[in-house]
C-alpha cells in the first residue's frame, strides 16, 4: 500500500510546500459560462445568454517531483499532472505537459503560454501546477526543481517564481478567461478569497474577462501528496460528483472552487483548506471560467501553437466540454 506523503512549507522532509491563497483574491461572485463551442442554455429575457463563448481551449500542465537542491522529492506530482493532462485532452483542450522544470524553464514556460496561447481573445486558458510552494513574508512562491531551501541569502527568491510575477504573466494574456489550479499551498497578495454561492444561471455576464485561481491549501498547511486533490478535481470535471451546484450542466470556476474547498476541508477535518477566488483587478474579476459537463461539439483539427512543452498531445476533434 502506497504511503502518504505531504506537500508543505518548512524544513521537514517528504513534504511539498503549501502556497495558501490567503490574501487578496477578488471577492465578487462570478457569473457562469460555457466551454469552447458549447451553446449556452437560455437565460432570462432581459439578460439573454450568448452562444458559444470560446473559440479555442489551451491548457498548461506542470508536475514537479525531482527536486534536487534541498527540497524533498515528491512522488505523485508528475503522475497527477499526467492524469490531468489526459482528461483535459479528452475534453477538447490543446495541452502542453511539462515535468520537473528548472527555474528558468518554469518562468519561460508560463510567460510563453500566456503570451502565445493567450494571444487568442476568444480562447480559454487553464493551468495546473503540482509541486512545492512556499510563503515568505506574506508572499507566495512556486518552487522549481532546482530552487534551494529558503535562507538568509537571496538564492531562493532568485530561483522561485513569486505569485506577484505569475500575476504579471496572466495579465499578458488577451484571452477572455484564464484559470489556474495550484496543487500546493501558499499565501498570496494578488488574489482575494471568495466564499459566496455560485450564480443561479449562466448569463451574458459570464463572458466578461476573468482570471481565477484555486489552491489546494492555505499558508503553512500540509498538503497531501497522495493524489486526493487531483481525484476530486477530475471527478468534478467528469460530472461524477455533485459539483455543478445549480444543476445546469456547466461547471464554472466558482462552482469548482466551492466544491474543492468544501470537500477537502471536510475530508481533512479542516487540516487542509483550499482557497479560491479571482485576480484583484477590476478588469479581470467579472466573468467565470466554464467547463461543459454534458454538451459536445466539433472543432477543426488545428496544429498546436509553438508555446513549448515537454509533451504535447494532438488537438482533439471532439470538444465534449
Amino acid at each position: 500500500m502506497r504511503g502518504r506523503r505531504l506537500r508543505r512549507s518548512g524544513p521537514p522532509a517528504a513534504a511539498a510546500v503549501c502556497l495558501g491563497l490567503a490574501a487578496a483574491w477578488a471577492a465578487t461572485p462570478a457569473q457562469g459560462q460555457t466551454t469552447r463551442g458549447v451553446a449556452l442554455p437560455s437565460a432570462p429575457a432581459k439578460e439573454a445568454a450568448p452562444g458559444p463563448i470560446y473559440g479555442a481551449s489551451h491548457a498548461l500542465v506542470i508536475g514537479i517531483d525531482a527536486y534536487h537542491a534541498g527540497w524533498p522529492r515528491l512522488g505523485n506530482a508528475v503522475k497527477d499532472a499526467e492524469l490531468v493532462a489526459a482528461e483535459l485532452r479528452a475534453k477538447g483542450f490543446q495541452v502542453s505537459l511539462h515535468k520537473d522544470l528548472s527555474a528558468s524553464e518554469l518562468k519561460d514556460t508560463f510567460e510563453r503560454f500566456f503570451v502565445v496561447a493567450g494571444s487568442d481573445k476568444e480562447a480559454r486558458l487553464f493551468v495546473w501546477f503540482a509541486g512545492h510552494g512556499h510563503t515568505e513574508e506574506g508572499l507566495g512562491f512556486l518552487v522549481p526543481a532546482d530552487a534551494p531551501r529558503p535562507g538568509p541569502g537571496p538564492e531562493f527568491r532568485l530561483k522561485a517564481l513569486s505569485l506577484r510575477r505569475f500575476g504579471e504573466f496572466v495579465r499578458l494574456a488577451r484571452s477572455k478567461h484564464a484559470m489556474a489550479i495550484f496543487d500546493a499551498c501558499f499565501a498570496g497578495t494578488i488574489f482575494a478569497s471568495q466564499r459566496s454561492m455560485p450564480p443561479a444561471a449562466i448569463t451574458r455576464a459570464t463572458g466578461l474577462p476573468v482570471r481565477q485561481f484555486v489552491s489546494s491549501g492555505d499558508a503553512n498547511q500540509e498538503v497531501s501528496d497522495d493524489g486526493r486533490f487531483r481525484k476530486l478535481f477530475l471527478r468534478a470535471l467528469r460530472g461524477e460528483t455533485v459539483a455543478d451546484a445549480n444543476g445546469d450542466g456547466f461547471l464554472t470556476g466558482s462552482e469548482l472552487g466551492l466544491f474543492l474547498t468544501d470537500r477537502v476541508t471536510n475530508l481533512t477535518n479542516a487540516r487542509q483548506t483550499p482557497r479560491y477566488g479571482k485576480l484583484n483587478d477590476e478588469d479581470f474579476d467579472r466573468g467565470d471560467f466554464v467547463f461543459g459537463l454534458t454538451s459536445a461539439s466539433t472543432v477543426a483539427d488545428v496544429p498546436p501553437p509553438a508555446y513549448g512543452g515537454v509533451e504535447r498531445g494532438p488537438r482533439p476533434a471532439q470538444t465534449p466540454a
